[in-house]
């Protein structure tokens, strides 16, 4: 799939980056992180539309709020069609997939800052409280997802994606997310632009796309992002199982 993705983007002069615990991999391993269970990449936001718009695949399809009943994220996903996962007792779901996050542009004004996050907590502790229901009728009924569920994320959405100030236009830039906690925010609030340089980096057999300021993006996100955790740490950080259709 990350093979297929770079050559589009690629091709079509679509930035991105390998990203996260996947960035991690490529400088620290050349590859996967030995217990990792995912993929990321991110895109500045007009990179993402354009690839929505554009991207057409044979096995990989573009999922997100707006396409997908079933997807409940801020942020997009790759879905490969030859697999599904299953949902609760009765529900089939969205299969193998690359998480893919916006950047989107922030004002250097710590007040309005503050004011956008402000706005977006607010829409975020209701989408979680909307997320807690549908988990629960998920376990019971055929139902994907509590009444209103998919309205509140698209709203949520919506506001950290478009009413954030324009990509090419700001100062500092902000990695969207799947939640909205204090300590996630500043870590993922940039004072520089991650895509003003990418540099070629293996990933497994694959050359790839990366951030040049790589070790100034993930010191700000992980610390000491080259020591291993300890053993006890070494374990997948989601819950899925995924099938062949």
């Amino acid at each position: 799939m990350l093979q297929e993705v770079d050559a589009f983007c690629r091709s079509h002069n679509i930035r991105y980056s390998l990203s996260s615990g996947t960035l991690i991999g490529a400088i620290r391993h050349k590859g996967f992180i030995p217990w990792d269970d995912d993929l990321d990449i991110t895109m500045p936001l007009p990179d993402m539309i354009r690839f929505k718009e554009e991207f057409v695949s044979e096995t990989i399809k573009y999922c997100d709020v707006d396409t997908e009943r079933n997807h409940f994220l801020p942020f997009s996903r790759l879905v490969f069609l030859p697999t599904y996962s299953k949902v609760g007792l009765f529900n089939i779901g969205l299969g193998v997939n690359i998480d893919v996050y916006p950047i989107v542009g922030l004002s250097s004004s710590a007040k309005e800052r503050d004011s956008y996050f402000k706005q977006a907590m607010k829409i975020y502790s209701r989408r979680r409280h909307f997320m807690k229901l549908s988990s629960a009728i998920q376990k019971v009924t055929p139902l994907f997802c509590f009444p209103g569920t998919r309205q509140i994320v698209k709203k949520y959405r919506n506001l950290e994606l478009f009413s954030s100030n324009p990509y090419n236009q700001s100062e500092c830039f902000f990695r969207i997310a799947d939640a909205l906690k204090p300590n996630v925010i500043k870590r993922d609030i940039l004072d520089f632009d991650l895509f003003a340089q990418l540099v070629d980096i293996p990933f497994e057999n694959v050359t790839c796309k990366a951030t040049a300021y790589f070790h100034k993006y993930l010191t700000q996100k992980y610390g000491d992002y080259m020591q291993l955790p300890p053993e006890s740490e070494r374990i997948p950080k989601h819950e899925a199982d995924y099938f062949w259709k």
